[in-house]
């Protein structure tokens, strides 16, 4: 079905000779939107969302200054592809039949209500495999016709090639490349193809759950274990290692042919994918499950594994409804591990989707940049102009502290919300080693005339899919790449250092420490404060390389490196990360810092009102009131629905385990007295807000999850406190002019109003 498009998109931008890629930038900018709605309808709007996506893809893909990047015109024109119909205004349909062209936004809103792709293509985009075909097709179509008018930027240092012939190419490379989408062979990205493979011991890290559940199917107790988890989660590569395990193969050693869907062996059967099962057989499956005669391990999917049980609900005696219910509650516990009972059979879940993988990420990339597998580059003359071994070679120089920056990003990716597959983990560590060049890549560049910067293949710039001014089109469709896009790493300034970089002069005097890129660094300072002029690189994009090579690269001493923070777009993840590290303990001074701006925090939350910073409370109660949630409206006196004393909530380090049996330390919100048992985690979302709001960032909103805690936890609190309130009369809080509240108590009384100030 999809080959069907193929052509029809290939021709998209060709105008004789000469080929424009606004009509394929649309066309992403069409299914950004498309996906954005969940694929549910075939309409597209040209809002301001389509103007800001398009815009995005045009720039990444661009940097000529004279390129017109107007998504109006191509908007209109898709209409003369198979798949894309314009849908006119009431009223509007006959003139619009008679428009050839558009001039401007404006006309085209005019004319047009939407756009609308015809139902074979998005049946297409709904199914996930073909979208993600049809999206690499696209991009390989503008990476094609744009190669020949891509700029090179002029002036910086360029890559150096010794003359040499040697044909010499480090395996491992070409490894790396085939576990990612750049260049299009990512043959070995699947944990079937990696069985055997000799190369995956190089990478392969030891799930610490394969212990526990290899000693479940082989101890006592009768229960089996289902895996699940989402696509990529290493699902597959968990049951290969429990497999090896029982038939005594070293983890390291590959296998001589793949695990078949099922795999028996005394006493124990694993099913390596439930879904490749042969469902006329779920019968006897479903028996052995019942009487216990084997031990199960169940790799499978969510679907896969409610359909089995559903179907048969008879075998386990029970109601669909509750036998899916009890499965739902066994894969959603926040420790990734649940037990699940199904009538006499019982089962120990584990949900890798549930589980925090960035530990297995960093050891695999430890692993992939080990000196061991680069010992073969050692010696050899093609060393010294080849981008991936300068890579390397900056990395392992530097490996602590970059290591370390690298996964604090894709930490505070994961706290927000952010989760990635193994993967995804691996696709993107890979390309940031190689940026998918092979060996008749780099040969090719050393017969250019004119060779490519020695910055554009390092990994601070690869970790963003671009080359420090220029979006790598194979990398585009990378998940990782696209998240890191969301972050918006480096967006937010830091005052004294952007004053330190380029208000000053232009800073001879800073040392940057790193030797090897010590001149690329000064020369990108140079041009970032407009001393300089280089043709193909703006000012912006030699400005944002500088704060990218300061952020993985610089050794910040404790005063410097509130620049991590601000970078990162979270000032309390280095105090979190400190936390799992060195002390499991708050201090005095810092608990009492940290409680006066929650108590600030949750008090604003709980009443409506913005309260200054600074402000203190005498009483030091917190207030639940009757408020509109409309801050901008001053609500000087709310009733009180409950309150509760500050002391009657404790503010301590907690930690907790999970399935895996990993630690790790948040902060709890514990109620006391009257709120015992009132809980609340506060997770580094939350905490970042609270230090914003102190430094009197007011466009900061919280996440509308945490929302959802916070007014749970808001109406838990009333509950507990408002159950010994007098009913006889009600109180007021009034916010005086010092921002302190004056409390009052309203009651009548021998039909008086009586007003009294409560102490």
């Amino acid at each position: 079905m999809l080959d069907k498009f193929k052509s029809e998109i290939r021709k998209l931008g060709w105008q004789g000779e000469l080929y424009k890629p606004h009509k394929h930038v649309a066309l992403l900018a069409g299914l950004k939107a498309l996906e954005r709605e969940g694929f549910l309808t075939s309409r597209i709007y040209f809002s301001q969302l389509f103007k800001d996506d398009f815009s995005n893809i045009f720039q990444s893909l661009s940097n000529n200054a004279g390129n017109s990047c107007r998504p109006h015109t191509p908007f209109f024109h898709l209409h003369t592809s198979l798949f894309w119909k314009l849908i006119s205004k009431e009223g509007k349909q006959e003139e619009l039949d008679k428009v050839t062209t558009i001039g401007s936004a404006g006309a085209l809103d005019e004319l047009v209500e939407c756009a609308e792709v015809s139902d074979e293509f998005l049946e297409i985009l709904k199914n996930g495999e073909l979208k993600d075909k049809l999206v690499l097709y696209i991009y390989s179509c503008l990476r094609e016709n744009m190669k020949p008018q891509i700029s090179m930027t002029e002036s910086f240092e360029r890559m150096s090639f010794p003359s040499s012939d040697s044909s010499f190419s480090n395996p491992f490379v070409s490894y790396l490349n085939s576990l990612q989408r750049s260049g299009g062979c990512n043959e070995n990205a699947l944990a079937e193809s990696q069985a055997c493979n000799p190369q995956f011991s190089s990478i392969h890290v030891e799930h610490p759950l394969a212990n526990i559940i290899f000693d479940e199917l082989s101890g006592p107790d009768d229960k089996h274990i289902i895996l699940t988890g989402h696509a990529g989660d290493g699902k597959s590569t968990l049951a290969l290692q429990v497999f090896k395990r029982f038939i005594g193969i070293a983890s390291g050693s590959p296998l001589k042919k793949p695990m078949n869907a099922r795999e028996d062996m005394p006493g124990v059967s694993i099913f390596k994918d439930l879904s490749e099962r042969n469902n006329d057989q779920d019968q006897d499956l479903l028996n052995e499950l019942v009487h216990k005669q084997r031990r199960f391990l169940l790799v499978t999917n969510t679907g896969t594994l409610l359909d089995l049980i559903k179907n048969n609900s008879n075998h386990f005696h029970d109601e669909k409804i509750t036998l899916e219910s009890k499965v739902l509650d066994a894969i959603s516990t926040e420790t990734g591990e649940g037990k699940l009972s199904l009538g006499s059979v019982e089962f120990r879940v584990f949900n890798l989707a549930r589980m925090d993988n960035l530990g297995l990420a960093r050891q695999i990339f430890e692993k992939m940049i080990n000196p061991e597998r680069w010992e073969v580059c050692q010696g050899r003359s093609c060393k010294e102009g080849c981008p991936i071994y300068f890579n390397i070679d900056l990395i392992l120089q530097n490996q602590q502290r970059t290591v370390e920056r690298i996964f604090l990003a894709y930490r505070r990716m994961y706290e927000y919300g952010t989760r990635l597959t193994i993967r995804q983990f691996t696709e993107h560590l890979a390309y940031m080693i190689t940026s998918g060049l092979e060996y008749a890549d780099i040969k090719m560049m050393q017969q250019n005339s004119q060779r490519p910067l020695v910055v554009e293949h390092l990994f601070f710039n690869r970790f963003f899919g671009d080359n420090g001014h220029s979006a790598d089109i194979d990398a585009s469709p990378m998940k990782a790449i696209q998240e890191v896009a969301r972050q918006g790493f480096g967006e937010r300034p830091c005052p004294m250092w952007e004053h330190r970089l380029w208000l000053r002069s232009s800073g001879k005097t800073f040392d940057f420490g790193v030797e090897s890129c010590k001149v690329d660094f000064n020369k990108l300072r140079e041009h970032g404060a407009r001393e300089n002029s280089y043709l193909g690189m703006t000012p912006e994009h030699a400005r944002e390389q500088v704060r990218r090579m300061l952020y993985f690269l610089y050794d910040f001493n404790k005063e410097e490196q509130t620049f991590l923070g601000q970078y990162l777009n979270s000032p309390t993840l280095l105090k979190w990360r400190d936390w799992q590290l060195y002390d499991n303990q708050l201090g005095f001074q810092e608990k009492t810092i940290l409680e006066q701006k929650i108590y600030h925090v949750l008090q604003e939350h709980f009443t409506g009102i913005r309260l200054p910073e600074g402000s203190t409370q005498n009483d030091r109660r917190l207030y639940v009131t009757l408020s509109r949630r409309r801050t901008e409206v001053r609500q000087s006196a709310q009733v009180v629905l409950a309150q509760i004393d500050w002391d009657s909530i404790e503010l301590r380090l907690n930690g907790f385990e999970s399935a895996s049996g990993e630690t790790r330390y948040d902060l709890m919100l514990y109620g006391k007295d009257r709120i015992d048992g009132v809980d609340l985690m506060l997770k580094i979302p939350f905490l970042d807000y609270v230090m914003m709001r102190h430094f009197g960032e007011l466009g900061e909103v919280l996440q509308s999850s945490y929302l959802e805690r916070l007014d749970r936890f808001k109406a838990q609190v009333q509950k507990r406190a408002a159950s010994g309130a007098d009913s006889d009369r009600i109180m007021l809080v009034r916010l005086k002019t010092d921002h302190t509240f004056r409390r009052q108590h309203y009651a009548v009384n021998n039909n008086r109003l009586e007003v009294t100030d409560v102490l």
